[in-house]
């Protein structure tokens, strides 16, 4: 009998987060994904990435697992596989089978795998040589197997030794049992979490609340047969939001103990671009969705109520409240971020080289920009190369600054955009 197991996340309204088995997750879409994992993987002849890229997978992993395990009273090794392999599905990571594994390692063969699949079919080949992009799960799985059989962290090694975009038809892990454990920490968990309200602007038809709740009612469910989420012209994840923050901030480590300051500016560059990334494929495809045209346009009469209303989905995917306490305008906008979820991680660390979220300074910046350069609120876009060149890259219609940040020590996390 096929054991029916119910993924379910828990939404808390007060702190916009979205959790599962202790940890915060939060929707993105693979362009993000992948932006931000071949950036730091472009330093693999500085420093070994798998260090960043996998570990922080792994000790996620780990404390998820264990958590759930104990939150639903799932003692068996193979009770706890067929956890693992829900939630990984429900997740959007993909399929995969688990029953060949023990507590000595073994190996995992899939051939749907999330960031494999959509590197695959949406980038070039990759060279020769290069290894797999299935790091996240890699490292995501070996803490899982730890957590099955109440290893301790650290005690699973791990390898890629197939993957799609290496001509493979298939992605393949080998696990194995370490004599020396790898030097691992538990995740952080909700980190140091905030509550607030959400800002119901004046002035405006936009209901917010009305809006979080019905995003937060979608679905999103993965495929059947390839464990995907496909939805607003995207392929989504819901990935614990510890992960993009912690490796962004390890990434700025490496590279600061590495090179020196003058990294420092590159790597927060790069950071930034990834918010733009995200702006212009995720929010932009919720933005000429259906579901934004059922649920969200009927109430938008400005340009600043599809900054309002975009910033009503972002609790429900699980990055924190956003609230606009200043009337945007096509030059500038201000923005106070409560619980956002890069901050919330990274302060709970002893120590941290991160001073605010430049994620979040791309982000809204390409909102913007979406708005009021491209003019989404008076056309349908055609999010390719040439429209991504000419808000971003030629130059920067839009750029943020944190006026206020709680990694500085400051009472809360406030950007301004403005126009460039």
């Amino acid at each position: 009998m096929v054991q029916q197991i119910a993924v379910a996340f828990q939404p808390n309204l007060r702190r916009g987060s979205v959790v599962l088995g202790g940890e915060p997750h939060v929707v993105h879409c693979h362009y993000y994904n992948h932006f931000l994992q071949t950036s730091i993987e472009d330093a693999e002849s500085l420093y070994p990435v798998e260090e960043v890229l996998v570990w922080t997978a792994q000790e996620i992993g780990h404390s998820l697992f264990r958590r759930l395990f104990a939150e639903q009273g799932v003692h068996t090794a193979e009770q706890r596989k067929a956890w693992v392999e829900a939630v990984y599905s429900t997740c959007g990571f993909g399929k995969v089978s688990l029953q060949n594994l023990s507590a000595e390692g073994g190996e995992v063969r899939t051939p749907y795998e999330h960031y494999a699949y959509t590197y695959a079919a949406t980038f070039p080949p990759r060279p020769k040589g290069k290894r797999g992009v299935a790091y996240f799960s890699q490292g995501y799985l070996a803490g899982a197997i730890e957590a099955i059989y109440d290893l301790p962290l650290g005690s699973i090694g791990s390898e890629q030794i197939a993957c799609l975009t290496q001509g493979d038809p298939e992605v393949a892990w080998r696990f194995y049992r370490l004599s020396t454990p790898l030097p691992l920490q538990p995740s952080v968990g909700e980190g140091q979490p905030e509550e607030g309200d959400l800002f119901q602007p004046p002035n405006t038809r936009v209901p917010m609340a009305q809006i979080r709740d019905a995003v937060l009612g979608l679905p999103l469910t993965p495929d059947p047969e390839t464990g995907l989420i496909e939805a607003f012209g995207v392929v989504l994840t819901r990935l614990p939001g510890n992960y993009y923050s912690l490796i962004s901030e390890r990434h700025l480590a490496r590279m600061e103990a590495l090179i020196g300051p003058e990294a420092r500016l590159l790597v927060l560059d790069m950071l930034i671009e990834s918010g733009h990334v995200c702006a212009f494929n995720t929010l932009g495809g919720i933005m000429q969705s259906a579901e934004w045209d059922a649920v969200v346009r009927p109430y938008l009469d400005t340009p600043e109520d599809w900054i309002y209303g975009i910033a009503a989905c972002l609790p429900a995917i699980g990055w924190g409240l956003v609230q606009c306490t200043h009337t945007p305008s096509p030059q500038a906008c201000q923005v106070t971020l409560t619980n956002w979820y890069e901050s919330t991680a990274i302060a709970a660390l002893r120590s941290h080289t991160l001073d605010h979220s430049p994620f979040a300074r791309g982000l809204f910046a390409g909102v913007l920009a979406l708005i009021y350069t491209a003019g989404i609120h008076k056309e349908r876009l055609t999010f390719d190369g040439q429209l991504y060149r000419k808000l971003f890259q030629e130059k920067r219609t839009y750029t943020g600054e944190f006026i206020q940040s709680r990694l500085r020590g400051e009472a809360s996390d406030t950007v301004r955009m403005q126009a460039a």
